[in-house]
This record gives C-alpha cells, structure tokens and sequence, in this order.
C-alpha cells in the first residue's frame, strides 16, 4: 500500500534527518515523500544529490516559503499535480530571533508567529480533506514552549502555541481517526548552534543532565516512532536529554 508523507522544511538539520529516517524506515515500500524548503536551492540540490537512484525515486522537493500563506497554494498544486494523498504530515518549519524583547517590532513578532504558527494552521486546514484515514500529523514545537526561553520571549510564546494545537487538533481529525502529536525538542545540534560560543555552550550543557546537545537524528528517531504508535494521540513528546531536570 502507498504511503504517502509531507514534510516540511526537510533539507537541512532536524528535517533532513527526519527524510533520512522516512527513507531508511520505508524502504522496498512504495513510499512518496514531498519534501519542502523555502529558499536554499543549493541544500536541496545537494540533499538530492546524496540519495541513492532508487532513494530519488521516491521523494520529490517543493521550493515553497512557508512565512507566506502563498507557500501554502503552493504545496496544495505540487500535490494536485502529482494526484497525492497524504497519510504523513510532519510539520518541522520554524524561525527565531534572539533581538532583546526592547527591540522588538510589529513585523518581528508578526513574521515569527506567521511562520512557526499560522501558516501551518492553514496548511493543515487546506490538507485536512487530502488527510487519508488513520493518518498522523506530526508538529514540530520546542522545549522552550514549555519552560521561559528569555533568549527569544516571541520564539517561545510561538512555540507554546504549536504544542497547544497539537492537543487542540485532536478532537477536529477524530472522524477521520488522524492522530495528531507534538514533539518538543531542546538543544539540538543544528545550523542554530553554530555560531554558539565554548562558553554558551558549557553553560547549556551544565543544565543538560546527558552533558550534551541532541542529534537531529534523535529526534528523528522520536518522530518516526510517533507516525507508526497507532495509540499516540493529542501528546507532547519532550526529547531534551533532562534539560534543567537538577
């Protein structure tokens, strides 16, 4: 049976990861992933690149901004086009800023919570008839929605509010069965951390009870294993590695 999968912001850190483990998980199925990113045509030429010929056929990618609600037709056509349900939607888009609260501006805030929270309301919105049955949609928030993140006040109000609608889904996908999950990581390495100095980084780690960041390969380990618990409904699932837990 096809297995039809939507993600997100797939070509580079937790996304990329996540593609990767679809790929690994699913492979001799007859799987099709849609792979989104927004702007780096090099990364997702790359990332292409990397696969196996028999990996390729399988995926497709969709440049499409996903701070635009245009991003949003823009994926509906791709699947139009291409006549896919989707049974997998996993929603890994997010921004932030690490402006002082002082500095802040109406279009900082505004463009931060489009991005992580109302654009994937309307894109979950516009999928919800092309949601197959049994499906599962996976949403990407944060540690930092639960706990205060003072780096970024608007990153973590945003993502408090992705963790809430993952509970708040529930009960609008009940009649198609669809469970919906959130996943809350916490420090994970990414291209976020880059530029993170020795020092910052010692201090986080100290709060860390593993004494490390996170492989975007953990966490796609957590997502694949949330898609296919066909008992995992309207939950968080902290992966943090016992952040501040002392």
């Amino acid at each position: 049976m096809e297995k039809n999968i939507l993600l997100t912001s797939g070509t580079s850190g937790i996304g990329k990861a996540i593609a990767l483990k679809l790929l690994q998980e699913l492979k001799n199925t007859d799987v099709y992933i849609l792979i989104n990113y927004g702007h780096d045509d090099t990364a997702a030429g790359d990332f292409y690149s990397m696969l196996s010929a028999e990996e390729q056929s399988h995926v497709d990618f969709v440049k499409a901004d996903m701070s635009s609600y245009d991003g949003i037709d823009t994926i509906t056509a791709k699947l139009d086009e291409k006549n896919k349900s989707i049974d997998w939607l996993i929603l890994n888009t997010g921004i932030s800023s690490y402006m002082p609260f002082e500095e802040y501006t109406p279009e900082l805030w505004d463009r931060i919570m489009k991005t992580n929270v109302s654009v994937p309301v309307f894109l979950i919105k516009a999928l919800k008839n092309q949601m197959n049955v049994n499906g599962s949609i996976v949403l990407m928030g944060s540690h930092a929605g639960q706990e205060p993140y003072s780096s970024s006040l608007v990153y973590s109000v945003s993502k408090a509010a992705v963790l809430f609608l993952a509970k708040s889904l529930v009960k609008i996908f009940e009649d198609k069965q669809i469970r919906v999950n959130a996943i809350a990581p916490g420090f994970i390495e990414t291209k976020w951390q880059k530029n993170r100095t020795e020092a910052s980084r010692d201090v986080v780690n100290r709060k860390i009870a593993l004494h490390r960041f996170g492989r975007p390969e953990e966490v796609a380990d957590l997502c694949y294993h949330i898609v296919t618990n066909g008992y995992l409904n309207g939950a968080v699932f902290d992966i943090h590695g016992g952040y501040n837990y002392f």
